[in-house]
């Protein structure tokens, strides 16, 4: 992740207390995300963050193993505003208990591998050959 989104995090936390929880996650309403994207750039504790700087951290947000046991649970799903909208259906419920597969650390660097047979790096041996065509003289 290119920055890190925990000081993000904590101010969605802050500014909506009855929405987002690090020690209680409950499930956001669907479509929370769009809702929240609107308000970068415009709410007083959102005014200096990107929509692309939100959307990572709800995805960070969300892909934490407490959420995931929140919405595994059930239940209803909340609002900004800390009401409920709407319900966790049990497909959603299935997705959340799912595991999520691991994401490859970095590859290391590596130099590009050279062809058999070439001396260097990057350096491809070859033959030319020249065809000599009968009555050109060459």
């Amino acid at each position: 992740m290119p920055q890190d989104v925990n000081p993000i995090i904590d101010r969605l936390v802050e500014a909506f207390p009855a929405c987002f929880s690090r020690k209680a996650p409950q499930p956001l309403k669907i479509g929370l995300g769009e809702e929240l994207l609107a308000l970068a750039g415009v709410h007083p504790a959102l005014a200096d963050l990107s929509r692309t700087q939100l959307r990572r951290a709800l995805k960070v947000y969300t892909d934490a193993s407490a959420y995931r046991k929140a919405l595994a649970k059930g239940g209803p799903r909340y609002g900004l505003d800390g009401q409920p909208a709407g319900e966790v259906t049990p497909e959603q419920q299935i997705f959340a208990r799912t595991p999520r597969p691991k994401r490859p650390a970095s590859p290391p660097e590596t130099a590009p591998k050279t062809p058999e047979g070439s001396p260097t790096p990057g350096y491809l041996k070859m033959t030319l050959k020249r065809r000599v065509l009968p009555g050109a003289g060459g």
